[in-house]
């Protein structure tokens, strides 16, 4: 048998990245944003939803080393979207890199209730699932701008200004990256799911195993499958959600 491991190993992280990974918001339409810098040590959040902030675009920067900031994104919800699920991305420069040690966030609504945390591998809030279409959305995040200390792979620690906030000076940390109002395709987020569990169980078994060459055989036709243009046509039905 021809051993094309490597190529359709490739072809799958490639394809994931490049195509069925982006399908699963197909639609968005951008927050606007504004912040508040909160003087030294964090606030009550009454008081962090009661300041007024200003505004701030997608690109800038934001965060001294272990400051604290409140973002306040306000936005509607398209008519058009109507009967779908829709999601805040909100991204405030997360390396995705590594699952924390780094900024981190708590997303609150106006009345001060919790809704959930923000980090690399977990920046989206759900706002209707469905949606009516004509929703005003509105959401404080009260940011935490942790400093990177460990350098990447292997983590090292190395001597440097940054651990200490007496020393680690106010140059932003962050580059706020993406802050929208998103259509979630949950058939799509399925179709990633099993792709990445199937990849990575490849990778667990040995070279010459049999129940690897199947699930690699198995990933192949399932490539084959997807129309690349538009991945929701030949993607199968959602089996589980995420509220």
């Amino acid at each position: 048998m021809h051993d094309d491991r490597d190529l359709v190993e490739a072809r799958l992280r490639r394809v994931l990245d490049e195509r069925i990974r982006p399908a699963v918001y197909p639609e968005s339409v951008p927050l606007r944003v504004a912040v508040w810098h909160a003087p030294g040590e964090p606030v009550p959040v009454a008081q962090g939803l009661a300041a007024e902030p200003a505004p701030i675009e997608v690109g800038a920067r934001w965060g001294a080393p272990w400051g604290t900031s409140w973002f306040r994104v306000t936005g509607t919800v398209p008519e058009r979207w109507a009967g779908r699920t829709v999601e805040a991305l909100l991204d405030l420069g997360f390396d995705e890199n590594l699952p924390g040690f780094q900024c981190e966030g708590l997303v609150y609504r106006p009345d001060g209730t919790p809704v959930k945390g923000l980090h690399p591998l977990h920046q989206w809030v759900r706002v209707g699932a469905p949606v009516q279409g004509g929703e005003e959305v509105r959401l404080h995040v009260e940011a935490a701008s942790n400093p990177v200390v460990l350098e990447h792979h292997p983590f090292r620690f190395r001597p440097t200004p940054l651990g200490d906030k007496d020393t680690a000076g106010s140059e932003p940390q962050y580059t706020l990256t993406r802050m929208d109002l998103a259509v979630f395709d949950e058939t799509v987020w399925q179709l990633v799911l099993d792709l990445e569990v199937l990849g990575e169980l490849m990778a667990e078994l040995p070279v010459d195993s049999a129940r690897r060459w199947e699930i690699l055989r198995a990933v192949e036709r399932a490539l084959d499958a997807v129309d690349l243009q538009d991945v929701k046509a030949r993607s199968t039905g959602p089996r589980c959600g995420r509220g």
